[in-house]
């Protein structure tokens, strides 16, 4: 077999195990939108995702965000807090949509299959501020299918009476809604294969 043959059958081979890899490494993301505000969420195996933006700032901008759930999913072990807003803490398991201004949503229930961000019970964090996120970090996670909770209000108090709830979602995402999102690993295996590549083919060449 010639060199030149030879380093071809191993870029091929190389090639097919990438997008084999990325096949098994790609997380999902699904989204919904109601009433111009967009929620996606993401599931791996060590991260929980859920990111909220509102589409149209004259219409949804001046709401406050209360508490939001991201579930449809399993996991092993107790979640811990990753990235949210000012004042916001993690609760294991999902919530009712309660009013923020009469307790809160966040109530423990589907704990190992849902995470609750629960907010404070003053609420700072309004929807025209740009793409929110929360993350949670868990072990072992096999998403399903993803469905979002999550409450909205006119005041800053969050209460519901004389309209100030003005959004209250609980509504499974739409599968393939958002982006394939590469995991972290699948990156390295690409370097990796890139760079084995590059060394065989100047060792190769370097001889012919």
């Amino acid at each position: 077999m010639s060199k030149r043959l030879m380093l071809g059958v191993i870029a091929m081979g190389l090639c097919m195990g990438i997008v084999t890899l990325l096949g098994a490494n790609v997380a999902q993301a699904d989204s919904i939108t109601d009433n111009n505000v967009q929620f996606t969420g993401t599931v791996t195996a060590t991260t929980v995702t859920l990111t909220i933006q509102c589409l149209v700032p004259a219409s949804c901008g001046s709401w406050f965000l209360g508490d939001v759930t991201l579930k449809g999913y399993s996991s092993t072990g107790s979640p811990t807090l990753g990235t949210a807003p000012s004042g916001y803490m993690l609760v294991n398991g999902g919530q009712n949509n309660n009013a923020v201004g009469n307790g809160g949503g966040c109530n423990s229930t589907q704990a190992g299959m849902a995470v609750c961000w629960d907010a404070p019970s003053t609420l700072t964090t309004q929807l025209g501020s740009g793409v929110i996120t929360f993350t949670a970090n868990i072990t072992g996670g096999v998403p399903g299918t993803l469905h979002v909770q999550a409450t909205a209000y006119s005041n800053s108090a969050g209460t519901q009476k004389g309209g100030g709830k003005v959004l209250a979602v609980s509504d499974d995402l739409t599968p393939g809604g958002g982006t394939s999102v590469p995991e972290p690993g699948t990156f390295a295996l690409i370097g990796s294969g890139l760079f084995v590549l590059g060394t065989l083919r100047r060792r190769v060449f370097s001889r012919a």
